[in-house]
């Protein structure tokens, strides 16, 4: 009998409730990225440069891929906020 493992988005020492509120940052940054000023901009990426490793250090990536898909992202959509965060 073959064994299916599947991962459930998980939060590592960070309540739900808590990442909830950091992606809500998270999407107000990218808002600020693409359509702010170029002050708001500037300012956005330097907040989501950090902010994107904080949850990148408490969230596994079942938890991203559960959001993207909520969120209706395709890949196009997170290829793009990548190259904006790096």
């Amino acid at each position: 009998m073959a064994m299916t493992y599947t991962m459930e988005p998980t939060t590592h020492e960070l309540s739900p409730v808590d990442a909830a509120v950091l992606m809500k940052k998270y999407v107000t940054l990218l808002g600020m990225i693409n359509y702010g000023t170029p002050e708001q901009k500037h300012v956005a990426k330097t907040h989501i440069k950090v902010l994107d490793k904080i949850i990148h250090k408490h969230l596994n990536s079942a938890a991203f891929e559960t959001a993207q898909r909520n969120l209706g992202f395709s890949e196009e959509d997170i290829d793009a906020v990548t190259q904006t965060i790096h």
